[in-house]
C-alpha cells in the first residue's frame, strides 16, 4: 500500500487568503488533528476552534510543525507573512484560540470553495437525498477546461440525436431541454438569435424566478416558464438560452451560487431543471456549461447524478487541467451510488494518424482520472465475485472525436449548424452518450422475454447446452447449417470459376476446424458456396480432404472419410490413402534432411494419394499434372498443429511448414487455368515461425481469408448461436447473417440487457463488456471463446439465485462476470495443450510465485527471455508499452495473474493503443 506523503509547509504566504487556502487542503487531505475543529482566516487574524481541554502547547507545536518554525511565532502568538528584505516587523496575522464543546451544525452546498474551512472536508460533498431527479429526468452536462475544443459542438449534435430518438420512441415522443449556462460566452443562444426564432425566455430569468421563490414551493417558477419555453422548440429540442439580451457584457444579475442559501436545498438548481424539462415534456435535460472552473458551473458538476461529460483536446494543458478537474470530482462529487454515472471524457480535434501517440497516452491519462471518481473501486474476480477488473475500464473509455474541417468555421444560425452536423460523424461520436441517456427501444420495451416468462431455467439451460456443444469443433456435434463469416464468403466469392489456392490464417479457436468441418461436409465446391451463401458458383469440383486433426470425434472424423472416398471414386477410381498414413509420410520425412523442394515433392505426394493416386515424391507432380488435364479438385487441410509441435525451434517442421504454405501453391497456381486448388488451414503463429522473412506480407496476401471475428461478427456469432438455441425473439425479415452492427446490438439486448446492471446503473455497457473482455492483443476475439462464454454465462444464469431481477434478458450480470475467470482458464488449458511452445511458457509463468504474478510487468521480473515474449506477443498474450508488458483479461485469469500496486490492467486503453498504432502504420 502506498502512504500519502504529507503536505508540506506552504513556500510563500502573502495574506489571509493563503493561509485560509492552505488549512483547507489539509482538512481536505485529512491531516488535521482530532482537537481542531475549525479554522477562520480574517484580513488580520486568524481563529482557531479547539476542543475543550486541548493543551495550547500542542497547538503550538502542531501549527510551527505544519507552517514552519520561522512562519509560526509563538511569543507574539501570530504567523507571519512574506516581508520585505530586512524587514523585521513585517505584516502578521494574530492567532487567537477558541475553546468549544461542539461546532454549530455544518451545512455543506456544491460549490468549488468552502464556506467554512472544518474536518467535514476530508469527506466528499453529502449525497443528494433522492437517487434520481424528479419524474426520472436524466440530465447531462458537457464541461471543458478550456474553451473551443468543440464543447458546444458535440452538446447539440446529442441534443439531435436525442431528439431524433424521442421522436422515434414508440407510443410517447419525447422532447430535448438544452440549456445554454455559458453564461459568460454563450454559442448556443448566439444560433438560435441568428435564426430569428422566438427567444421569449431565458436561463437568467428560470434563475431569478427560483431566487425569488418560496424554498418549499417553485410551483410558479416552473409554470411561468413552461408557458413561454414551448414557444422555443426546434425539432423536438427545447432551448432555454442563456439571456433575452444578446447584447449583455458579463454574468447575470443571479447566478446558480446565489441559489445556495440555507433555506434552500442543496442542489436546487439541477432539481429545478428536471421538473422545467418535465413541464415542457423533456425527459432529458442537456446542458453546456461555462468552461473552466468559476462557480457558475459547481452547483451542476458537483451533482453525482448529473451525467458528466468533459470535452478536451490532446494539448498536454488542456489534458492535465481536465484531470486535475476530475480529480477534485473524485473527492467532492464522486459516482457513489450504483445509479450515479460514471464521467466522461471526449477526447477532440486531433488527427487520427499524425496524433496517435499522443492520443493514446491523453486517453490512458484520462482514463485514469474517470476511474478515480468511481467511488467504489472494483476487486479482481473469483468463482463468487461480483466484478471484474474490466468493469471501471469500460466505463472510463474516452470518447474520441477526430478533426472536421468542415465544423472549422460554423455558420450562424441553428438550422445550419445542424446540417452542418448531419454532414459530419458527430452524431455516431456522441452515440454511445445517447445510449446512456435515452437507449434504443425493443420492440417490446421493458418486459419480459417470452422463453423466460414460462420457462427460465430451461431457456437458459438450452442456450448453454447448445452452445457448450459448439464449443470444441472436434466433438461438436454435426450441424445442419453454419454462420459463414467475411473470410469464407470472400473465399467463395473470389473463385466462382477458379480453383482456389489460398491459406486461411487463423489463432487458436478462431474456427478453422469447424470451417474445414462445414467445407468438407458439403462435399463439393459448389455446395459450398451455396451454404455460405454466395450465388454464381461455376466451380464443379469435388473436395478431397488431405489431413485433419487427431482430435476428431469418431462420428467427425467417419463423414470426412466418407467424403474422402467419395471425392477419390469420382475424381480417379481409386481408393484414397488414409489420413494415418498421410501423416506417416510426413513424419517420417521429418527425420531426414530434406530441402525446401523435397519438401513441396512430399506434399505433393499427399494430395495425391488422397485423391486416390498411386504416387511417389519422384512422380506426384506428373501424376497431378496428368489429372489436371481432365478433372478439377480442391484440397482442403487441417490438422498441421498436430504434426508440427515443435515447430518454434525445429529448422525440419520450419521448412516443411514452409513448403506446404509457400512451395505448393507457387507449384498449383501453374497449372494452366488453375484446375486444382488448395485450401490450408493454419494457425497464424505456425505461419510467423515458419515463413519468416516477408511473414507479415504473407499474411497481407491472405488478409481477407484470415479467420479474424471483428466486432460484428463477434456479435452475429452470439445472435446465432442463441437463435439456433430458440432463445431470441426478432423479425423473421431481420436476418442474422446480414444484420449490421446496430440491428445486431439491438437485438442481443435480449441475451445481456443494455448494461451489466439496471439501465439507469452507471455499469459498464454489456456489450463493450464482452468485447473487452474477451479480446486478445490482436484486436481479436476468437469463435471459440465466444461459445464457452455463452455456455458458462447461461448455465450459471440459470442457477443464479437473483436470476428473477433479471427477466428481461437470458444471462445475469453476476454470471457473466463469474464466466470470465473460468473462460481464461479454459483457454490457458487447452492453447496449453495445442500450442506446446506457448504451454510451456504459461506452466513457466502459474509457477511463479504470487507476489511475483501481477501486471504490469518486466521481463526480468518474470523471468522471460525475448524470444519467449515474441511468441507470447505473436498469439495476443503480452503487449509491451514502454519497458513495461500487460496481459489481457482473456489470458490473466487463467495465468493467475494479480494487479500491480502501480496500476490497473488498462484492458480497454492498451487495446485502443494497438488499434491505434495498427491504424497508423
Amino acid at each position: 500500500m502506498t502512504v500519502k506523503e504529507s503536505l508540506p509547509a506552504p513556500s510563500h504566504l502573502y495574506t489571509w487568503v493563503d493561509v485560509d487556502e492552505h488549512f483547507a487542503k489539509l482538512a481536505t487531505r485529512g491531516e488535521w488533528e482530532p482537537w481542531l475543529l475549525e479554522v477562520d482566516a480574517y484580513w488580520d487574524s486568524v481563529e482557531f476552534t479547539i476542543a475543550e481541554g486541548t493543551d495550547p502547547d500542542a497547538v503550538w507545536a502542531w501549527l510551527t510543525e505544519r507552517l514552519g518554525p520561522l512562519t509560526v511565532d509563538t511569543e507574539r502568538q501570530a504567523i507571519l507573512l512574506e516581508s520585505l528584505d530586512g524587514e523585521h516587523n513585517g505584516d502578521f496575522l494574530e492567532v487567537h484560540l477558541r475553546s468549544a464543546t461542539e461546532l454549530a451544525e455544518v451545512t455543506r452546498q456544491p460549490r468549488w470553495s468552502e464556506r467554512r474551512i472544518v474536518p467535514q472536508l476530508a469527506e466528499g460533498l453529502p449525497a443528494p437525498d433522492a437517487e434520481s431527479f424528479p419524474h426520472g429526468v436524466r440530465i447531462c452536462a458537457f464541461h471543458s477546461f478550456k474553451g473551443g475544443v468543440g464543447r458546444t459542438l458535440h452538446c447539440v449534435a446529442l441534443a439531435r440525436e436525442l431528439a431524433e430518438r424521442g421522436a422515434a420512441a414508440v407510443g410517447r415522443g419525447q422532447r430535448v431541454l438544452l440549456v445554454d449556462a455559458d453564461l459568460e460566452a454563450p454559442g448556443i443562444s448566439w444560433m438560435v438569435a441568428a435564426q430569428g426564432s422566438r427567444l421569449d425566455f431565458a436561463l437568467d430569468d428560470f434563475l431569478s424566478l427560483l431566487h425569488g421563490s418560496p424554498s418549499s414551493d417553485r410551483g410558479r417558477a416552473i409554470a411561468l416558464a413552461r408557458k413561454f419555453l414551448l414557444n422555443q422548440e426546434q425539432d423536438g429540442v427545447v432551448v432555454l438560452p442563456t439571456t433575452r439580451d444578446a447584447a449583455r457584457v458579463g454574468p447575470p444579475r443571479i447566478e446558480p451560487v446565489d441559489l445556495l442559501s440555507h433555506d434552500r436545498p442543496p442542489y436546487i438548481l439541477t432539481e429545478a431543471l428536471a421538473e422545467l424539462a418535465h413541464a415542457v415534456g423533456a425527459d432529458t435535460v442537456l446542458v453546456d456549461l461555462r468552461a473552466g472552473t468559476s462557480e457558475l458551473s459547481a452547483p451542476i458538476l458537483l451533482d453525482p447524478r448529473v451525467h458528466r461529460v468533459f470535452v478536451t483536446t490532446i494539448s498536454d494543458q488542456s489534458v492535465q487541467g481536465t484531470a486535475n478537474l476530475l480529480h477534485h470530482l473524485a473527492h467532492r462529487a464522486p459516482s457513489r451510488r450504483s445509479t450515479d454515472p460514471a464521467c466522461v471524457v471526449l477526447l477532440t480535434q486531433f488527427q487520427e494518424k499524425e496524433h496517435s501517440a499522443e492520443l493514446s497516452e491523453a486517453a490512458a491519462t484520462l482514463m485514469e482520472s474517470v476511474a478515480r471518481t468511481i467511488a467504489s473501486p472494483p476487486i479482481p474476480s473469483d468463482e463468487s465475485g461480483e466484478v471484474t477488473t474490466v468493469d471501471r475500464d469500460v466505463a472510463s473509455e474516452p470518447l474520441s472525436s477526430p478533426f472536421l474541417a468542415p465544423l472549422l468555421a460554423l455558420p450562424r444560425g441553428w438550422a445550419d449548424v445542424c446540417e452542418r452536423i448531419e454532414r459530419t460523424t458527430l452524431r455516431s461520436v456522441v452515440s454511445g452518450l445517447a445510449d446512456a441517456l435515452r437507449p434504443l427501444e425493443l420492440a417490446e420495451p421493458d418486459s419480459t422475454l417470452p422463453g423466460l416468462r414460462d420457462d427460465p431455467q430451461g431457456t437458459r439451460q438450452g442456450l448453454a447446452k447448445l452452445a457448450r456443444s459448439l464449443t470444441y469443433a472436434e466433438t461438436a456435434q454435426v450441424q445442419g447449417d453454419f454462420l459463414p463469416t467475411e473470410a469464407l464468403v470472400n473465399l467463395v466469392s473470389t473463385h466462382r470459376t477458379e480453383a482456389p489456392v489460398e491459406i486461411v490464417v487463423g489463432a487458436k479457436g478462431s474456427g478453422k476446424t469447424f470451417t474445414y468441418l462445414r467445407m468438407c461436409r458439403q462435399g463439393t465446391w459448389e455446395a459450398f458456396g451455396e451454404a455460405a451463401g454466395v450465388d454464381g458458383i461455376e466451380l464443379r469440383a469435388p473436395l478431397v480432404p488431405v489431413l485433419t486433426s487427431q482430435n476428431l470425434a469418431d462420428e467427425l472424423r467417419a463423414e470426412v472419410e466418407q467424403v474422402q472416398q467419395s471425392s477419390a471414386t469420382e475424381l480417379t477410381g481409386g481408393q484414397p490413402a488414409s489420413f494415418l498414413s498421410i501423416r506417416d509420410l510426413v513424419t517420417d520425412a521429418l527425420d531426414k534432411d530434406i530441402n525446401e523442394a523435397g519438401w513441396r515433392r512430399i506434399w505433393l505426394t499427399c494430395l495425391a494419394q488422397a485423391a486416390g493416386l498411386t504416387a511417389t515424391p519422384d512422380t506426384a507432380e506428373a501424376a497431378l499434372t496428368n489429372l489436371a488435364r481432365s478433372r478439377r479438385a480442391v484440397f482442403v487441410v487441417d490438422g498441421l498443429e498436430d504434426l508440427f509441435q515443435y515447430f518454434s525451434s525445429d529448422i525440419q517442421q520450419q521448412r516443411a511448414l514452409r513448403a506446404l504454405l509457400t512451395g505448393c501453391p507457387e507449384w498449383l497456381r501453374s497449372l494452366r487455368g488453375r484446375p486444382l486448388g488448395l485450401v490450408v488451414f493454419v494457425r497464424r503463429d505456425l505461419v510467423l515461425n515458419s515463413v519468416q522473412q516477408n511473414a507479415y506480407q504473407f499474411l497481407e496476401r491472405y488478409r481477407a481469408y484470415e479467420l479474424r471475428w471483428n466486432r460484428t461478427e463477434a456479435l452475429r456469432l452470439v445472435a446465432w448461436v442463441s437463435e439456433r438455441a430458440r432463445v431470441l425473439s426478432h423479425d423473421p425479415s431481420i436476418g442474422i447473417r446480414s444484420a449490421g452492427a446496430k440491428e445486431l446490438s439491438r437485438l442481443l439486448v435480449q441475451v445481456w440487457g443494455q448494461k451489466l446492471g439496471s439501465d439507469g446503473s452507471r455499469e459498464a455497457r454489456s456489450e463493450e463488456w464482452f468485447l473487452a473482455a474477451l479480446s486478445d492483443f490482436n484486436l481479436q476475439i476468437q469463435a471459440r471463446d465466444i461459445v464457452y462464454f455463452l455456455a458458462e454465462a447461461a448455465s450459471d444464469s440459470a442457477g443464479d439465485e437473483k436470476a428473477a431481477r433479471w427477466s428481461d434478458r437470458l444471462l445475469t450480470p453476476s454470471a457473466m462476470r463469474r464466466a470470465l475467470p473460468r473462460c481464461s482458464r479454459e483457454k490457458i488449458t487447452a492453447m496449453s495443450l495445442e500450442n506446446v511452445p506457448v504451454g510451456i511458457v504459461f506452466r513457466h509463468l502459474q509457477a511463479l510465485q504470487e507476489e511475483t504474478r501481477k501486471v504490469p510487468f518486466t521481463l526480468d521480473s518474470v523471468k522471460l527471455d525475448s524470444t519467449q515474449a515474441r511468441l507470447l506477443e505473436d498469439n495476443g498474450v503480452l503487449f509491451r508499452e514502454k519497458d513495461q508488458y500487460w496481459i489481457p483479461e482473456i489470458y490473466r485469469y487463467g495465468l493467475g495473474f494479480g494487479v500491480s500496486t502501480v496500476g490497473r490492467p488498462r484492458v480497454v486503453s492498451i487495446t485502443k493503443l494497438i488499434r491505434d498504432r495498427s491504424n497508423a502504420i
